[in-house]
């Protein structure tokens, strides 16, 4: 996870609820003959995981049902998407949260020492909030003292760049289990525990520990009994994770607390059972994260959606950053960025770096994370300054209505792209200065997080170990779903699929992203024409002229002019002891002051 100083006050102001309607979540059992499931997440807002609703009243909505596909409702809170499990002999009812950045599922036991017995009225409750009362203190200091953060020097030192890498688990030294519910597994009858142990540790610090067990469970209706799930005796966290990761994330066998008498293995996790009980016929799941301020989002087990997207659906393969450290495949959501760049319109553009970096797909991450010389080179062309006091990069608000600038992800001959805008967020209501959502750290890979994905439809292969990406269409098309298989349907490689990341090495500035030779047969696809001749240069030359990415005047607080890099900092190898998840989607809050304070 990536914290700051400003996390705790910045998460008690955006977040998404599992207290969706009773009635939606009521779903008919999944017949013989049904290839996909979908899980559908609403968004709501409020100060805390008790309180929050929606910003006007709730209605009814009706959730489309078929013969051959299953629906289960999935509300999304705090940037992490949650559903009921009916779990036990009577059953017991437990809220867990989908997470595509681990793999197992585990839920809250209902002897954990850090639940409180009371509810509603906790201990962690009481100094969550005094945490953010000084928290807030903090902020609207900050806010005041903006204009003359525009001003710092732009060089980050490893220090700086990881200093956000805090952790809220201090903060929950109690926590009200009632609100997820807990699993007593000495009241079900049919409980079989596995006598084995498990433990798993989250990059926020947060745990859990326990054992792992067998038992009637239910997802509203849809049978998964067959699925393994770790009962946590022992956790910090407020909420038990349905991991639906690569099986190499499993703790079972990437477990960086794995002794050496333990043998590693891999076993079936939720994604898996859907496959083999007939459910979906590849394991294979498509995400759509729809624009930021919608109420819906979905993730489609099994299918792909073809409304949901513009343009040609490419394939690229998953990469294994890890093979040096014994992994023989790739246990995470990693693909190879070949370029990066910005686009004004359809006559102006500039290629940042055409550098091959490893890039983790994160929709549990609200921003994005660069390697510290990458994130330099595409703050110099915005005219951002970085501040060390609120430890990002702070440059003038633009709003979509202004130039048409985009910044462009180039992944080997296929673009997304998404408006300036929607990376950035307001570090005041009364301020025209903005904070850009894109954050350095010192290990040499990028993190793409929800701000890039809202940009992307996304469909995860597991069985073919492949990633298929395309511009999100956000226009409310009509659904268009075709059932996975062998392949994506409809989905072709990428013109550069076999060219991947290899090796770290340094970020090279300049290249083109934008024109292709005419010899050559990789044309460039994507949301937008980009075939114009960019005004970036070789690393160390000056642009020959200069366009303006942000608003004009002799007002602005922070300059736009795009001019080339002439700062670079060392790569970061990337290191690995062991194996430490990135955290769940309840664990990556929301990391910058947005515009409600």
């Amino acid at each position: 996870m990536k914290f700051s100083a400003i996390t705790l006050a910045t998460n008690a102001f955006l977040f998404y609820s599992s207290m969706a309607n009773a009635d939606s979540l009521a779903s008919p059992s999944l017949a013989a003959g049904d290839n996909y499931v979908r899980i559908q997440f609403q968004k709501k807002y409020g100060d805390s995981f008790e309180n929050a609703s929606s910003n006007k009243k709730t209605e009814a909505r009706l959730v489309k049902r078929g013969d051959d596909y299953e629906v289960v409702d999935l509300s999304n809170q705090n940037s992490f998407y949650s559903v009921d499990l009916d779990i036990g002999t009577p059953s017991q009812k437990v809220t867990v949260l989908v997470d595509t950045g681990s793999s197992d599922l585990w839920v809250t036991g209902s002897n954990n020492p850090y639940c409180s017995t009371k509810s509603g009225h906790t201990s962690s409750s009481s100094k969550e909030r005094k945490d953010e009362d000084n928290i807030l203190s903090l902020v609207q200091s900050v806010v005041q003292s903006v204009a003359s953060e525009i001003s710092y020097d732009t060089t980050i030192t490893d220090t700086d760049a990881t200093a956000t890498q805090d952790s809220t688990s201090s903060a929950l030294q109690t926590i009200d289990c009632t609100t997820y519910g807990v699993f007593d597994s000495s009241k079900s009858s049919t409980f079989q525990s596995n006598k084995t142990d498990f433990s798993i540790t989250y990059g926020d610090l947060t745990f859990a520990s326990g054992t792992w067990g067998h038992d009637q469970l239910n997802l509203n209706n849809l049978n998964v009994t067959g699925l393994s799930f770790a009962v946590a005796n022992e956790t910090n966290s407020t909420v038990g994770v349905l991991g639906i990761g690569l099986a190499g994330l499993e703790s079972t066998y990437s477990g960086a607390t794995l002794s050496s008498a333990q043998e590693s293995y891999t076993y079936n996790n939720f994604p898996m059972v859907l496959k083999n009980s007939g459910a979906i016929k590849s394991a294979a799941y498509s995400l759509f994260l729809n624009e930021t301020n919608a109420k819906h989002g979905s993730i489609l087990f099994g299918a792909v959606d073809h409304g949901k997207y513009s343009g040609d659906l490419y394939t690229i393969p998953i990469i294994n950053t890890l093979q040096d450290h014994g992994y023989k495949d790739p246990i995470q959501f990693q693909v190879t960025l070949q370029g990066l760049g910005l686009a004004k319109g359809d006559s102006e553009s500039t290629t940042i770096t055409t550098t091959k970096i490893p890039a983790l797909l994160d929709s549990g991450t609200t921003i994005s994370y660069m390697p510290v010389e990458l994130m330099e080179m595409l703050a110099d062309k915005l005219g951002a300054s970085y501040s060390s006091k609120v430890g990002y990069y702070l440059m003038d608000c633009i709003t979509d209505t202004d130039d048409d600038i985009n910044v462009v992800f180039d992944f080997g001959g296929f673009y997304i792209s998404g408006n300036l805008s929607s990376y950035q967020l307001s570090a005041d209501s009364s301020s025209d200065v903005c904070i850009l959502g894109f954050a350095p750290q010192s290990d040499s890979t990028v993190i793409l997080g929800d701000n890039f994905l809202s940009n992307a439809y996304v469909v995860y292969d597991l069985d073919n170990m492949e990633i298929s990406m395309a511009q999100v269409d956000l226009s409310g098309r009509s659904e268009d779903i075709d059932v996975i298989e062998d392949s994506v349907p409809s989905a072709v490689k990428a013109p550069s699929y076999s060219s991947t990341w290899s090796t770290d090495g340094s970020i090279v500035s300049g290249g083109d992203i934008f024109t292709v030779s005419s010899g050559s047969s990789n044309q460039r696809s994507g949301s937008g024409s980009y075939s114009t001749t960019s005004t970036s240069s070789s690393k160390g030359q000056k642009d020959q002229g200069s366009t303006t990415y942000a608003k004009s005047g002799a007002g602005s607080t922070a300059s736009s002019t795009m001019a080339s890099s002439s700062t670079s900092a060392s790569s970061t190898k990337k290191e690995n002891v062991g194996h430490t998840l990135n955290p769940p989607f309840f664990a990556k809050f929301i990391t910058i002051v947005l515009s409600y304070i």
